[in-house]
């Protein structure tokens, strides 16, 4: 906690120090002005200051933001100003970062509770390359709203983004099979599951997801893939036969690390596929809808 607070101080204090004289008036007043991006990220009941628990949770947010997952962050990860603080409309509690409005998951049940202590946990372990809390909220969003039953992802990693689907998984009745070749991730994984108590929401296989995820042949909901990049178009090419009409196709980092060219562009120039691109001040989520 001490290296932690000494980190984010610095990083708060290196920010402010063009604009000292406004950022102090404006902490004091709580009238419009220019904010430190930082400060503004972190204090979460907006008093103008970080208490223990906010610099204890900034950790967190921090980690977050690393899109590349290197274990370091550059200017591009880091919050940049938006603004005054608490413009009209905005409710209690709620920051602007990156021009985006965000409040903390808040769980509805015990269950949701559990899981969403499970991901605070597995991002205090082992976490290889694992998408942000926006990400996994917009998954779990898409899923359940499109009533899921069926998802296919492709690079379980430490189990963080089958976390985020099993909330919705637990609502449609779903399963979600997950695909990945590395098995001391996998072992990560499956304890982060049975921590979460969705273990049996996920189906887990080992091996080349290439030759693995085409044996079953039944209709997907969602695909999601997040495996290693230059194999982005072959999953596409391999998997969407199987993709049921008005399904989706959601692909990790389409903005860092820069994404497979040829998946690009099959998902943007056929007229069978209509693709968004979303998040993308982070790792960049695409959003495919197969419309046949």
């Amino acid at each position: 906690m001490i290296r932690t607070a000494i980190v984010i101080v610095t990083l708060i204090g290196t920010a402010v120090l063009p604009q000292r004289s406004s950022a102090q008036q404006t902490a004091r007043t709580g009238q419009g002005g220019p904010q430190n991006p930082l400060l503004q990220a972190f204090d979460t009941d907006h008093d103008g200051a970080l208490s223990a628990t906010e610099i204890d949770a900034a950790a967190t947010k921090l980690r977050e933001r690393d899109a590349n997952q290197d274990g370091k962050l550059t200017a591009d990860e880091l919050p940049r100003g938006t603004g005054g603080r608490g413009g009209a409309g905005r409710g209690a509690g709620v920051t602007e970062v990156d021009g985006e409005l965000s409040k903390p998951p808040l769980p509805l049940d015990d269950g949701e509770k559990r899981i969403l202590a499970a991901i605070e946990q597995a991002r205090g372990g082992e976490r290889y390359a694992n998408v942000s809390t926006a990400d996994g909220r917009l998954l779990r969003q898409l899923a359940e709203s499109l009533g899921a039953k069926r998802i296919v992802e492709l690079g379980t990693s430490t189990g963080e983004s089958g976390l985020w689907f099993s909330m919705a998984l637990r609502k449609t009745g779903g399963k979600l099979h997950t695909h990945d070749l590395d098995p001391g991730r996998i072992a990560v994984a499956r304890k982060n599951f049975k921590t979460a108590g969705v273990e049996d929401l996920v189906i887990i296989t080992e091996g080349d997801a290439h030759q693995t995820a085409p044996r079953n042949k039944d209709p997907i909901d969602i695909l999601f893939i997040d495996a290693e990049k230059e194999g982005y178009d072959a999953y596409l090419k391999e998997l969407l036969p199987y993709v049921r009409p008005g399904g989706l196709i959601i692909a990790h980092n389409m903005k860092r690390p820069a994404p497979n060219p040829r998946y690009v562009e099959a998902i943007t120039t056929r007229p069978d596929l209509d693709s968004s691109f979303v998040l993308m001040d982070g790792a960049g989520l695409g959003i495919t809808l197969k419309k046949r």
